[in-house]
C-alpha cells in the first residue's frame, strides 16, 4: 500500500514538474510598451514633459494625451475611441497627439501632480497647451470621468475645440424614439 501511495506521489509530482518547466520554457513575453501603444507616434515620459514643451519655441502649440501604458480606460480610449473617432473624422490623429507617459507617476502613486501642473484632474486626459513667453498655458482639457467616460463625440468636439478637425459637430443629444 505504501509503495502503491509512493508511486502515486512520485508520478504525480513528475507531471507537475514536466507541466511547470514547459510553461517556463514557452511562456508568453510580455509586448513591448511600444508594440502596445502603436497607435500614437510620439511618446514622451512625463519627467521631460515641461523641458520638452518650452523647448518647441515661442507661442508653439501640443496636444498632449496623459495616459499610462498599464491603465485599462487609456487601453480602452486608444484602442477604440481614438481609432474610430481619426476613421469617421480624417484627422491623422498619430501625427497630432503626443503621448504622455505618466507610468511612473502612478506606480508612485503621485498622480495629484497633473493637477497642480497641468490642471488634469483624472486620466487620460488629452490636453492642448501652448507656450507663451517661457510658461506653459493650458488652452484646454479632455478628461476620463468613470461616471461619463469620453466617447466619440467628446473627443470630436475636442478636436474642433482646438482647430484640429474643420466637419460639423457630432449630436451627443439622444433623439427620443416615437
Amino acid at each position: 500500500m505504501l509503495k502503491r501511495i509512493l508511486y502515486i506521489f512520485n508520478t504525480l509530482l513528475v507531471i507537475w514538474s514536466a507541466a511547470f518547466i514547459g510553461y517556463i520554457i514557452f511562456e508568453p513575453e510580455a509586448p513591448d510598451q511600444t508594440e502596445v501603444h502603436d497607435f500614437l507616434n510620439t511618446i514622451v515620459n512625463y519627467e521631460a514633459l515641461s523641458d520638452y514643451t518650452l523647448s518647441s519655441g515661442p507661442s508653439a502649440i501640443h496636444y498632449y494625451y496623459f495616459c499610462s501604458f498599464k491603465n485599462d480606460d487609456c487601453r480602452y480610449l486608444e484602442n477604440t475611441i481614438m481609432k474610430s473617432t481619426a476613421r469617421n473624422t480624417g484627422v491623422d490623429l498619430p501625427s497630432l497627439i503626443e503621448y504622455v507617459d505618466i507610468t511612473t507617476l502612478e506606480e508612485k502613486l503621485q498622480t495629484n501632480r497633473l493637477k497642480s501642473e497641468w490642471n488634469i484632474g483624472s486620466y487620460p486626459a488629452f490636453v492642448a497647451t501652448r507656450n507663451n513667453q517661457d510658461k506653459i498655458e493650458v488652452l484646454n482639457t479632455l478628461e476620463w470621468d468613470p461616471q461619463s467616460p469620453i466617447n466619440e463625440a467628446d473627443l470630436t468636439k475636442w478636436l474642433l475645440q482646438n482647430n484640429l478637425y474643420q466637419g460639423a459637430e457630432p449630436d451627443t443629444i439622444d433623439k427620443p424614439v416615437n
